[in-house]
């Protein structure tokens, strides 16, 4: 007899602090990339903004934008603590409405 898979209620979400230290490391990989003025649609980059996206409650449409405000972040600061730090502070003014991404 063949089971029927049940596909889980549960939604699986990943913190914001664990996507963005990815995209941290992500960056280090596709800087020549980003550097040559590369799409990001075609960059590994993409999936991890359209993660954040996701998980973010507010509404974030333009994620070219927020991948500038990200990668502004990411050059001035060379450790990746403080880019996750800086990171979440932008997610949660674009949740609590401040900023539309």
């Amino acid at each position: 007899m063949k089971k029927e898979w049940v596909k889980p209620e549960i939604k699986f979400i990943t913190d914001p602090d664990i996507i963005l230290g990815c995209l941290y490391e992500v960056y280090g990989q596709e800087q020549k990339s980003v550097l040559a003025g590369k799409n990001i649609r075609h960059t590994m980059i993409f999936p991890f903004l359209r993660m954040l996206a996701n998980n973010t409650q507010g509404d974030i449409r333009d994620l070219e934008a927020l991948h500038q405000r990200l990668w502004k972040i990411y050059e001035k600061e060379p450790e990746k603590q403080v880019f996750v730090q800086q990171g979440e502070k932008i997610l949660e003014a674009v949740r609590k409405g401040e900023d539309g991404g």
